[in-house]
């Protein structure tokens, strides 16, 4: 069994999962405490139960544990594990709910934003309320709240956010945009956004 190089010495995320596919628990242990921090936040960004979020996070490693060998590094071992951490967040949600999401058309979104009408509490006002920020966010679907975190927070490009969630360009900026006006509604106190 191959092993890890001496103390200070670097393994690339490519040479940890030949390790870990051969059973090597101090590589795996490395590559958790490397991706740990950046699949918990993606994780709790999706789902917003802890409980649930912490499940998510285990499943995610241990997938990863089994899967070790179908690595074949054509995209980054960190992308590879927030695919699996997405999975494994939307096999609880469709676990807990068998209803669809009521999509709204994109005017009764834009008024429930509020396109178009006096704008109540100043927009500024608004941003500055956390509180009211966090709220309108966890009323959000896991998806949306999925296409908002990779492009307004974790900064990827439309074609990166789209290859990382599965769909075309196209579908995830339909998806971000409908997601950015259900926030607004939200932020804007409307009950009737879904």
């Amino acid at each position: 069994m191959a092993h890890l190089p001496a103390e200070g010495a670097v393994n690339s995320d490519v040479e940890l999962l030949a390790l870990v596919a051969r059973g090597d628990r101090a590589a795996f242990e490395q590559f958790v405490s490397r991706h740990e921090v950046a699949v918990w936040r993606v994780v709790q960004a999706l789902e917003d139960d802890p409980t649930r979020a912490e499940d998510a996070l285990q499943e995610t490693f241990l997938a990863a544990w089994r899967n070790a060998a179908s690595f074949r590094g054509e995209e980054s071992a960190r992308a590879w594990l927030l695919s699996i951490a997405r999975h494994a967040v939307f096999r609880q949600h469709r676990k807990r709910s068998g209803e669809p999401e009521h999509v709204g058309s994109l005017t009764e979104l834009g008024c429930a934003a509020g396109f178009g009408a006096e704008p109540t509490v100043d927009p500024m006002d608004a941003l500055e309320r956390r509180d009211q920020i966090l709220r309108a966010f966890e009323r959000l679907s896991p998806e949306d709240r999925e296409a908002i975190v990779l492009r307004d927070v974790a900064e990827l490009s439309a074609e990166e956010a789209a290859r990382f969630a599965g769909t075309s360009v196209a579908a995830h900026k339909s998806r971000l945009h409908r997601a950015r006006l259900k926030f607004a509604g939200h932020l804007r106190g409307d009950e009737h956004v879904a």
